[in-house]
């Protein structure tokens, strides 16, 4: 049998962590030619240099393996140079989904830089978070911490945004994404309502619940520190951001639960939920010389809606619905100034007249940030004129079915029914039905109604 006169070649030293490189030096067919036998008789090598791996540029870079100069990532902090699907947040999140799925080639490689950046921004260590928290990379702790940005970028921005708006949604994902990994409140308020929107998929999840509770605390403290510092151009789209997210997790209400409503209690703060959604109006007024240049201004312009005029405060009774201005006390000399539902009830008025979907969701939210402390104290003393209007604000929620908003908007509409239904006012229980029928609450006066209605139609069939 012929057997191969061929070698196999010894297998390259090792030196350290590094491979030393021996390529053959073949001689070109020209040489073997001229009648040289060098070749034949002796294989010469040549080692190749050593080197390392770069480390300059994010985990899609190195896959794509994209030269420093090149860079399309701002990792050396350089502007983006490519299309927007290759895009990076910060240094570190790139727009693509598959950055973070766990089917992506540079997954690993990317979640264990994210995963280093999250406990630097966050400051997290064994001092801070208390004993038996682990804060290493590859720990339960940090793990909980990638999972939350994750569902941020892929579920909760989406479930939060206008589906009409996806400019919106690139601006979370992206802009506010980026802002976060150089600002420790905003980034705890992001884990925060991630771990929130994650709550209310998986209800009995004690960890989620924890973490929720850890980063919201840490959100509110640190956000509430930077507010007092001053407000400023610097600051402002950090504040705006947080701001937002905050009054998420303010209004949100982890289950239907009439019984805890403020009309039921004698507590002011139980009503606060309402009251900080005055927030983001607050810091607007404050940075109203730079608000044109916020990564938020597409935003604010965009949810605004042409037909509707929010500062509508004109005196008097003209375009009120009549039952309304009746209940309200309005006459032709009633003005913003004598009384506190003027200007509320015309707002309401304008947002009865544009769709009931979740279209309208932003547009519905800017009526419970403008409400004035006149209006609050008269929702503390439970005025019938006030809860009235309070609860067709809530009715016109319970169609839009925002996760975060809907079981709180059901609950206090609800409530608000609950308690109005036995008024010996006409006026009350008319307007109450539109509430009671959004929120699915059977009203007295209604079921009863209803049953002699029956009873005529049996009557009139025998």
């Amino acid at each position: 049998m012929h057997q191969s006169t061929s070698r196999q070649d010894p297998p390259a030293p090792m030196q350290g962590q590094k491979i030393v490189f021996r390529i053959p030096n073949y001689k070109s067919q020209t040489a073997q030619s001229h009648g040289s036998t060098e070749y034949s008789a002796v294989r010469t090598y040549h080692s190749r240099r050593s080197h390392r791996k770069s480390r300059g540029g994010c985990a899609n870079c190195k896959q794509r393996r994209v030269k420093k100069q090149k860079l399309d990532c701002d990792y050396t902090a350089q502007p983006a140079r490519t299309k927007d699907e290759h895009q990076v947040v910060g240094q570190l999140i790139i727009s693509h989904p598959d950055l973070m799925s766990r089917e992506s080639l540079s997954s690993s490689m990317s979640l264990q830089i994210v995963a280093e950046k999250l406990i630097e921004v966050l400051q997290v260590s064994r001092a801070a978070s208390g004993p038996g928290l682990n804060s290493r990379p590859g720990s339960q702790t940090t793990g909980r911490l990638l999972e939350a940005l994750q569902h941020f970028n892929l579920n909760t921005v989406a479930s939060y945004s206008s589906k009409k708006n996806p400019s919106n949604m690139d601006m979370m994902r992206v802009k506010m994404t980026k802002l976060a990994f150089e600002t420790p409140f905003l980034m705890h308020a992001i884990i925060g309502i991630a771990t929130t929107h994650l709550c209310s998929v998986v209800p009995n999840n004690s960890q989620y619940k924890i973490t929720e509770a850890h980063h919201w605390a840490q959100a509110i403290h640190q956000y509430s520190n930077e507010v007092s510092s001053g407000v400023t151009k610097e600051n402002m789209d950090k504040l705006y951001s947080a701001c937002i997210l905050l009054t998420v997790h303010s209004f949100m209400l982890p289950e239907f639960n009439p019984r805890s409503s403020f009309v039921f209690s004698n507590d002011p703060t139980v009503l606060n939920w309402l009251l900080l959604q005055s927030g983001l109006r607050y810091l607007l007024e404050r940075t109203t010389p730079w608000m044109s240049e916020s990564i938020w201004w597409a935003t604010f312009m965009d949810s605004r809606v042409p037909d509707i005029d929010f500062e509508d405060k004109r005196p008097g009774r003209e375009d009120l619905d009549p039952d309304f201005a009746d209940l309200c006390g309005i006459t032709e000399s009633s003005t913003v100034d004598n009384n506190p539902y003027l200007w509320p009830l015309r707002m309401l008025s304008w947002l009865l007249v544009i769709e009931m979907s979740p279209k309208s969701s932003q547009t519905y939210n800017m009526w419970m940030g403008r409400l004035e402390p006149e209006y609050y104290e008269c929702l503390l003393a439970k005025d019938p004129p006030a809860l009235i209007l309070l609860a067709w604000w809530l009715a016109l929620v319970c169609h839009v079915d925002e996760w975060w908003m809907v079981n709180r908007a059901r609950s206090e509409c609800t409530a608000i029914c609950m308690l109005l239904e036995d008024s010996l006012d006409p006026l009350v229980l008319k307007l109450l039905e539109f509430p009671a029928e959004s929120c699915g609450y059977l009203l007295r006066h209604v079921q009863e109604r209803t049953a002699l209605e029956f009873q005529d139609d049996m009557l009139l069939v025998l």
